[in-house]
């Protein structure tokens, strides 16, 4: 807002108003505009109630704060947010009360109670390995909290939700959540998943919509295992130690000596056997544990899973992430699906129908418009397929070339796979031709004919950071490499046929060998790093493959599950039988890391996408050609 003042002694103000300067005409001669100070918002009074349990049981005299998250990168420290602490009662029970300033909306808020006596006869009794959580979200919406429940299913909900923001300390509350400046949109989220995962009110798994799923007696086992050590007199007790035990990798250090710590070690190691396995962390839930779980037995790993089959799913192939974390989802079977970042439909009924079929390939470009590949037109008026182009919202958009929202010419021939630049130029593997074309933002063709005549039945391509390409060959055992001008870089022999390709921030690209089993990595000259056949690749027909900020490699194994390896080395970070047992996977085709950790699983033959909770590092969406941090 501005005002109309004297010139006089207003002179320094002119450097204020120069960016309005446009709206100096309104001013009477001699004066110019000046902003009128913005005053910050004032301090708000809020008081927040709760209770504190340990396996239902009331934990009396634990430590209650609460906290702003870090904003300075992952896991940097957080603020806390009351002079001096409150102590819960002899119910379990608090209130406290702050005047704060909420300068940021986007502020993330959590409380955490630690120590105290969970209804032990010992009135002395101080559980010092008892670290728990709620979180309550933004700061602007704090005042619509009233009231929380502290306990082990929320906290097991938090740590999946916030498991790559979240950081150990040496001192109580004992751990930190935080993210870069830069990531509001990831963080917040991830808390929101939080809230999703479990009720902050009642402290229960939540409840879900139709056609949305969790699996809710995995997230219950998980606190039940969590509670005989929390119901103890602390880390030397002999439920602790059990779980302190339980809770250690394969070759790698016990956790810190809290309940918090074991908890993060088991959701970063989900696959370890020797905390999946029968007698450990399953075999720490006593036989009427606290809150109820239909699991029999141990699951196949300890990740966390919301699965998606509403916004007519049919036969979903390629997927993406949108700037605002929204998932974009091309179905083989002629239409495009979207998604909340928590999984709600934008539509009951997909877009694109009765003008896409046998969609393959799918890229969202830097202005978020959404490009699909049709390898044929429902009515095969173009024999040999065509791009459709939708906007943000899901509508098409008109080729105005030829009228129609159809986007093609004589080479694109039977397009399967595509990826987009950070130019916004869109590139397309044709597997009839054997050959890339690339087009403009605009739909118009840039360059065509790439790599004929050295790739063979390519089904997936990508782009480097020089605006070259890699074309990954299903048709013969090379993958692709050709500079902007279509100078041949790198055509290396590496394996029985590719059907991905995905670029890490060294250059290097990794492949999925479908008929091969096996995931290669190549350097950009096309010399051999490394291939394995570990994490659950062996035996499988790898599709879809993604790298992460932190450069791990992901991998849709075109079955019942998917493969993490790590950066640069390609070694099994998975278990043998990989990751998504328990999801009831069974044909997964592409692979997606998110903003918030999350990764993201299309199943074809299942008709669903499914979210795996905070396994990978926060990533920047749309994917870049070399990918980063948010």
């Amino acid at each position: 807002m501005l005002r109309c003042c004297s010139l006089q002694g207003r002179v320094l103000l002119l450097v204020l108003a120069l960016p309005v300067i446009a709206g100096l005409a309104g001013c009477g001669s001699g004066t110019v505009a000046t902003p009128i100070p913005i005053s910050p918002p004032p301090p708000v009074t809020y008081t927040l109630t709760g209770t504190v349990s340990a396996g239902l049981q009331p934990v009396s005299g634990a430590t209650i704060q609460l906290y702003t998250a870090g904003n300075s990168g992952n896991g940097s420290a957080a603020t806390a947010m009351l002079t001096t602490p409150v102590t819960t009662n002899s119910t379990g029970n608090f209130s406290l009360t702050i005047n704060y300033s909420c300068n940021n909306s986007t502020d993330q808020m959590y409380v955490v109670a630690t120590g105290g006596n969970p209804g032990l006869t010992t009135t002395t009794t101080n559980n010092d390995a008892l670290v728990l959580t709620t979180v309550l979200g933004s700061c602007g919406t704090l005042t619509s909290i009233s009231s929380v429940t502290i306990n082990e299913v929320t906290t097991v909900a938090a740590a999946y939700a916030l498991t790559p923001f979240i950081s150990l300390t040496a001192t109580a509350p004992y751990f930190s959540i935080g993210a870069s400046a830069s990531n509001t949109l990831g963080f917040s989220t991830a808390f929101t998943n939080a809230k999703l995962l479990a009720s902050i009110t009642t402290g229960k798994v939540g409840t879900f919509a139709s056609g949305l799923s969790i699996e809710s007696g995995k997230l219950n086992a998980l606190a039940d295992a969590l509670a005989p050590c929390d119901n103890s007199a602390g880390s030397s007790s002999t439920a602790c130690a059990a779980l302190f035990v339980a809770a250690t990798p394969q070759g790698g250090a016990p956790p810190a000596s809290n309940t918090l710590a074991a908890l993060l070690t088991v959701i970063k190691h989900p696959g370890d056997v020797h905390i999946a396995g029968n007698g450990y962390i399953w075999g720490l839930i006593g036989t009427t544990p606290p809150f109820a779980t239909t699991l029999t037995h141990s699951p196949s790993d300890w990740t966390m899973t919301l699965t998606i089959t509403n916004g007519g799913i049919n036969n979903p192939t390629a997927l993406a992430l949108d700037k605002s974390g929204n998932v974009w989802v091309a179905n083989y079977g002629g239409s495009l699906s979207a998604f909340s970042p928590q999984g709600t439909a934008y539509s009951s009924s997909p877009f694109g129908s009765g003008t896409l079929n046998e969609c393959f390939g799918l890229a969202i470009d830097t202005s978020d418009n959404i490009w699909v590949s049709n390898f044929e037109l429902p009515t095969h008026s173009l024999p040999h397929g065509a791009l459709v182009k939708f906007t943000s919202t899901g509508s098409i958009v008109t080729n105005t070339s030829n009228n129609s929202p159809y986007f093609h010419d004589s080479s694109i021939d039977f397009p399967t796979g595509i990826a987009v630049d950070t130019n916004g130029n869109v590139a397309i593997a044709n597997s009839a031709n054997s050959s890339a074309t690339i087009y403009s933002s605009g739909g118009s063709v840039v360059s065509s004919g790439l790599a004929a005549g050295n790739s063979a039945f390519p089904a997936g391509v990508a782009f480097d950071s020089a605006h070259g390409i890699w074309l990954a060959n299903l048709g013969d055992g090379y993958v692709t490499h050709v500079g902007s001008s279509n100078t041949l870089l790198a055509h290396p022999s590496c394996c029985g046929g590719t059907a991905g390709v995905a670029l890490d921030s060294f250059g290097n690209a990794w492949v999925s060998d479908y008929y091969g089993s096996q995931v290669v990595g190549v350097t950009s000259t096309g010399a051999n790093i490394t291939s394995t056949t570990g994490g659950g690749i062996s035996g499988s027909q790898p599709v879809g493959i993604a790298v992460d900020a932190a450069q791990n490699i992901w991998v849709a194994d075109g079955n019942t599950h998917f493969t993490a390896l790590a950066a640069t080395t390609g070694t099994a970070i998975s278990p043998l039988s990989g990751y998504g047992i328990d999801a009831n996977l069974t044909s997964a085709r592409t692979i997606a890391p998110d903003a918030s950790g999350n990764i993201w699983v299309s199943d074809f033959s299942a008709n669903k996408v499914v979210l795996f909770f905070g396994l990978a590092t926060p990533t920047k969406t749309p994917v870049q050609p070399v990918p980063t941090a948010p």
